[in-house]
């Protein structure tokens, strides 16, 4: 469902934190959108009444009605705006543009992300997951740094889940290499698990990248939030890297998440006879792309290696081709949008962004979404001088 993406007021957020809260399995989050659907607006369907509900939506029943209100009645969104407020901790709804535009488009996403550190602009747009077994070999633990230090040094986000093993390897390898990296958590972000990573999650914070998880902060881990996180991981990553994983590892239900969410899995290739990379010997088997090194990776998404090349591309715009490049951003917005900003007939802007994206400038992403081409990303192509 689509909601309106746009910022909110403190008194939206504190609406969005009460829908948060009233997630369980009995409310699910899809209902919590399909109300916010309706009304368009996260206060008013906070506050609806139950004739307006049934009016908004006729297929709506009078015993998930009054399901909702009472749940509602349980919950003040002032006391949870307070809780929030006494951590170190941001609450990012769909709503608002910083969300991960990859993972709004997943099915059962978060209702809200909680987010710890300093967000970066670029954070989620170049995002690639690094994971692995908790107990690697020697083998797996040097690849998985090596993998995460280039990938990073080349502009690349490395997302991973902050585990003992190819998780932790992977956010030192991204630290070490002079770029970001995102911690993502199976429990609420102002608390570290394992306790042992409290070191490690300190680096990332201390303006090596963030933490995030789906989970209210004061959280604790639970064993079904590890799952639930690794759907974050592979839902905010354009490839998912893993390294060294056996047969039965969460590493692979990442992977397998990945696949359904159609990003790119790719695997590094172990000795047949390793017990730890039986796992990703199958997924290479199953057609899951081999990788070396994190210029395999580069090569495949087409990013160029910013150590050895600086140069951007230069095209001067005129006209309605500098209109919109100029509507444009790092963060995606939808046709439909682009459209209505530039008040411009959907065959005309169509062709328009076609000629922008040939030039290098634009990136076109699933489901009719644009944005302004990375400077690490953008490519320089034929006719236009580097």
């Amino acid at each position: 469902m689509d909601i309106e993406i746009r910022r909110y007021t403190e008194e939206e957020l504190g609406c969005w934190l009460a829908f948060h809260r009233m997630i369980s399995p009995t409310f699910k989050t899809s209902y919590a959108k399909l109300l916010i659907d309706r009304f368009q607006d996260v206060k008013e369907a906070w506050h609806a009444a139950p004739d307006d509900i049934q009016q908004r939506d006729p297929n709506i029943t009078d015993a998930f009605i009054k399901a909702f209100i009472e749940k509602r009645n349980q919950i003040d969104p002032d006391n949870l705006i307070t809780e929030l407020r006494r951590t170190d901790v941001d609450a990012i709804p769909q709503a608002d543009p910083r969300y991960p535009y990859l993972l709004r488009e997943l099915d059962g996403a978060p209702l809200i992300l909680f987010v710890r550190g300093k967000l970066q602009e670029m954070d989620f747009s170049t995002c690639v997951g690094v994971v692995g077994t908790r107990r690697p070999s020697a083998y797996g633990s040097k690849i998985a740094k090596e993998i995460s230090h280039d990938l990073a040094e080349n502009g690349a986000v490395v997302a991973s889940g902050l585990a003992l093993g190819i998780d932790s390897l992977s956010h030192w390898g991204a630290i070490e290499g002079g770029g970001r990296t995102i911690a993502v958590l199976a429990h609420g972000p102002d608390l570290c698990y394992p306790s042992s990573n409290k070191r490690l999650y300190q680096r990332i914070l201390d303006g090596h990248g963030i933490g995030i998880s789906e989970f209210f902060p004061g959280t604790k881990p639970d064993k079904w939030h590890f799952p639930a996180r690794n759907r974050i991981i592979s839902g905010i990553s354009k490839a998912v890297v893993v390294v060294e994983a056996p047969t039965e590892s969460g590493a692979l239900i990442t992977a397998r998440m990945a696949v359904e969410q159609s990003h790119d899995v790719y695997c590094v290739p172990g000795r047949v006879d390793s017990p730890t990379s039986a796992g990703t010997n199958d997924l290479i088997r199953s057609g899951a792309k081999l990788v070396r090194n994190a210029q395999d990776v580069l090569d495949e998404l087409a990013w160029v290696r910013t150590k050895y090349r600086e140069a951007t591309t230069v095209v001067e715009l005129y006209g309605r081709e500098k209109e919109i490049y100029d509507l444009l951003s790092t963060e995606p917005m939808h046709f439909d949008v682009l459209c209505e900003k530039a008040n411009m007939k959907a065959g005309e802007l169509s062709s328009t962004l076609t000629m922008l994206e040939l030039a290098g400038l634009l990136e076109r992403h699933p489901g009719d979404w644009y944005s302004r081409m990375q400077p690490s990303a953008r490519r320089v192509m034929p006719g236009f001088p580097a």
